[in-house]
């Protein structure tokens, strides 16, 4: 979730919740090895005119991928239709009626967005759908508050061999204001933490 998304919004969080359930258990069921990555950006998009009159929104776009196994066109034609899967091979190995999808299709759409796919077989799938949300002020305790301020004096070391959970680890520390970078190894970690500046800090 890159800094720029509001940390507190206005909507509703049971439907938003269900949809990314769905999309990730869905991602889950067909990744056998690799990994799944849920991303959240604010997009360009316009709300829609009945959005409009409820006030100022911002358009969200949320992704789930993974690197599971991929579907062809005529598969992915007919995947948001109730009890639907992509073939019956599919259903037959995996399980499931495609409920969950046509589920969070409707959701999706209740909520003023659409809802899409992009995938290739055998190189995994991101399934894309965007809503509308209201901002609002910040919602944090006074203490919490004042303990992230403490935080915020603080450097972090990030250590891990998965680039896509050093590059979400990193966003996150720096959305909440400390100083972050990451190294992919135990190694790499044991030289950074290693060599300091003048001020004693590790860099």
């Amino acid at each position: 979730m890159p800094p720029e998304v509001p940390q507190y919004l206005v909507g509703d969080p049971l439907r938003l919740g269900q949809i990314l359930i769905n999309l990730v258990n869905n991602a889950i069921k067909f990744t056998e090895q690799g990994e799944i990555v849920v991303r959240v950006m604010v997009t360009d998009e316009k709300p829609g005119a009945d959005d409009q009159a409820n006030g100022d929104l911002k358009m969200l776009k949320f992704s789930v991928s993974d690197t599971g196994i991929g579907m062809t066109p005529p598969q992915m034609a007919t995947l948001f239709q109730a009890f639907n899967q992509a073939d019956t091979s599919v259903t037959r190995k995996y399980g499931g009626t495609g409920l969950g999808l046509a589920i969070s299709k409707q959701l999706v759409e209740l909520m003023g967005g659409t809802v899409w796919l992009e995938s290739e077989f055998g190189l995994g799938s991101t399934f894309y759908f965007t809503t509308g949300f209201g901002v609002a002020a910040e919602a944090l305790p006074e203490q919490i508050r004042a303990s992230l301020s403490d935080l915020q004096q603080k450097s972090v070391l990030v250590v891990d061999d998965s680039s896509s959970t050093r590059h979400s680890l990193v966003a996150m520390l720096r959305a909440n204001g400390l100083e972050a970078r990451a190294v992919a190894s135990g190694e790499e970690a044991l030289t950074s933490v290693g060599r300091t500046v003048p001020s004693g800090r590790a860099i």
